[in-house]
């Protein structure tokens, strides 16, 4: 082994060294060793703690769900759809009280005959009445129309009777004013037509009514129950007008003096529902500053009637970059398209979409095919208000269990007298739901040839009725459909099972009035 040369001088210390070396490693080595023990022990106890703090968490996890009642497991899993087929039931059962409780609604005249009025009752939403029975409706609609009149209490004027004995809608004809007279005064015996009617129903709406039902041909089990329908909604505002003016004796005291429009379904649907996309704001019509282009501005101002000068500004926004949304196009509708009274129904002629084409043609009838799935279109709209067409309302989960139909009512009535005809509204059979209250408000819809004045006159204020005023009505009337099993969730005849599970379950408290299904108790006033 090789050794290392050690000088003279180191030796001494080097023999002491070696000597002593113990008690020098005793004294150094503590010194070195002690740091390195406290800083290992502090990283010790800092992942000690993170450890800690990690199990505790997870303990805590676990208390958090051992708290709970009914954990997610298999019994967990058995109560909810033990709960969610309660639920199912209980709509349904709701669905089926809902369509009881219209069952004396959805009645069939006498005048059809026994064996009608059997096979209709007897009718399921797929099925089809044989073709006799669809031709004795057809001869038969019209004079059911004809008796709406009389259920309101006024005189009939829809029809013509020629020498041939048959029937044609009514021409307009002018209407005679009386002369002006001071407010409070009444007209002399002369002066007033004799008439056993205290009011009047507009010729034109009648005729508007009678022409959509007048068919060239025999119609299909669809139109008939559709057709149907309507009547009976049209029969229960006449109903309602009626007891509303039973208090009246004479056309100087009844609440209603004139009933100027009334119409259910596809003509009274809104493109502008409520003003939602605007138009409740006017601009002035513009006034001519002299100069050639001003003239012509005024010249063309005077012949649309206004109509240009007075377009609303939000609709004319509607479109551009920045503005609102575009109403919805009127669809196609064969019951209010071209037929054998007279083509398309008066005071719908120049309306955007109103179908005055044949069917397949303009916007909204690319989707839909059937001419029995075009009758649909409009009949009913949304929760909101929004039209459906007959895709949509296929679609719409609102629609399986209740129809609504829109309706518009526009009157000449003492307004003393509106809440007594709200109270009447809201005690009918069926869930009648005012959307919309306007007061002298300027007419619109399909249905209005002109704008009413702002304050009734003529008639009105000759013989002396101070408070009349023009009210419109917008709303909808909630008819129930036939209860389907499916739409909730159940298999053909679950409905009726003895659900046993069901019997250790407290079942939910029933609502006092169905959210869905009962009588709206809310109504939105729109100026």
């Amino acid at each position: 082994m090789a050794q290392l040369p050690v000088s003279e001088k180191m030796r001494p210390a080097l023999a002491l060294l070696v000597k002593h070396h113990f008690w020098l490693l005793a004294a150094v080595v503590p010194l070195m060793l002690v740091p390195l023990l406290f800083i290992a022990k502090g990283r010790f106890e800092s992942q000690i703690t993170a450890v800690r703090n990690q199990i505790k968490g997870y303990i805590q996890s676990l208390e958090t769900i051992r708290k709970i009642t009914q954990h997610p497991n298999d019994a967990w899993s058995s109560d909810i759809d033990t709960s969610t087929m309660r639920v199912k039931r209980e709509t349904f059962a709701e669905w089926r009280r809902f369509w009881e409780a219209q069952k004396p609604f959805r009645t069939w005249p006498e005048s059809l005959g026994p064996d009608f009025v059997k096979a209709a009752e007897a009718l399921k939403p797929d099925g089809n009445l044989s073709r006799k029975l669809l031709e004795r409706y057809h001869n038969t609609v019209r004079t059911l129309v004809r008796e709406l009149p009389e259920r309101m209490g006024v005189a009939e004027s829809m029809v013509d009777a020629n020498p041939g004995g048959q029937t044609r809608p009514l021409a307009p004809r002018p209407v005679q004013q009386p002369d002006f007279m001071p407010p409070g005064s009444m007209p002399s015996d002369g002066q007033l037509q004799a008439s056993p009617y205290f009011f009047t129903w507009n010729q034109e709406n009648q005729r508007l009514i009678y022409t959509s039902f007048d068919w060239e041909k025999a119609p299909t089990t669809t139109r008939v129950v559709l057709a149907q329908e309507e009547l009976r909604v049209y029969g229960l505002f006449c109903d309602s007008i009626s007891r509303v003016n039973k208090s009246g004796s004479g056309p100087h005291n009844v609440p209603i003096l004139s009933v100027d429009e009334l119409l259910v379904g596809y003509p009274a649907a809104e493109e502008n529902p409520g003003g939602s996309f605007g138009g409740r704001i006017t601009r002035p019509a513009t006034v001519s500053t002299g100069g050639p282009e001003g003239m012509m501005g005024g010249m063309m101002g005077g012949m649309m009637g206004g109509q240009m000068g007075g377009m609303p500004t939000d609709m004319m926004a509607a479109g551009q970059p920045g503005g609102a949304a575009l109403p919805a196009m009127r669809p196609p509708n064969p019951q209010f398209m071209g037929n054998a009274a007279g083509g398309q129904p008066a005071g719908m002629s120049g309306m955007s979409g109103m179908g005055g084409g044949p069917p397949g043609e303009g916007e909204g009838a690319a989707a839909v095919v059937s001419p029995d799935d075009m009758l649909r279109n409009w009949a009913y709209v949304d929760f909101t208000g929004r039209p459906l067409d007959a895709t949509q309302l296929a679609a719409a989960a609102d629609a399986q269990m209740v129809h609504l139909v829109p309706f518009v009512m526009r009157l000449v009535i003492d307004q003393r007298q509106i809440d007594n005809l709200l109270v009447d509204l809201a005690m009918t059979p069926l869930p009648v739901d005012v959307r919309q209250v306007r007061i002298n408000a300027a007419a619109s819809g399909p249905a209005s040839g002109a704008m009413m004045s702002q304050a009734p006159s003529g008639p009105a204020s000759a013989i002396g009725r101070l408070y009349d005023v023009t009210l419109e009505l917008r709303g909808t009337v909630g008819l129930a459909t036939p209860p389907n099993e499916k739409a909730v969730g159940l298999t053909p005849g679950q409905a009726n099972e003895a659900a046993s599970e069901d019997a250790g379950e407290k079942p939910a408290a029933a609502p006092a009035k169905a959210a869905l299904l009962g009588r709206p108790n809310r109504r939105r006033t729109s100026s």
